[in-house]
């Protein structure tokens, strides 16, 4: 995998720093932070808006990015799936 912006690439078992991709709970409509070492990529308003940002960042196959992966993302105030801001 190449990328400006990949995970962890110290390979199976390995222990390795916080993921570099993290994407930020959903605001009041639902949207996303993205963010890459500090850098912000964009503001996701679904799931594959994050490899679209990817992509722009230079990655190949951004597609196939496994988004589920906790060493590659820290998904932060929900997973994947969520995408509605939690209940108070």
């Amino acid at each position: 995998m190449t990328s400006a912006c990949p995970g962890g690439d110290q390979g199976y078992g390995a222990p390795g720093p916080a993921p570099r991709l993290v994407v930020h709970p959903p605001d009041h409509r639902g949207w996303r932070r993205v963010r890459c070492d500090g850098r912000s990529l964009g503001t996701a308003y679904r799931i594959s808006d994050i490899a679209v940002f990817l992509a722009a960042t230079g990655m190949e196959d951004a597609e196939d990015f496994d988004l589920t992966d906790p060493a590659l993302v820290d998904w932060r105030g929900g997973g994947p799936d969520c995408w509605t801001q939690p209940e108070a």
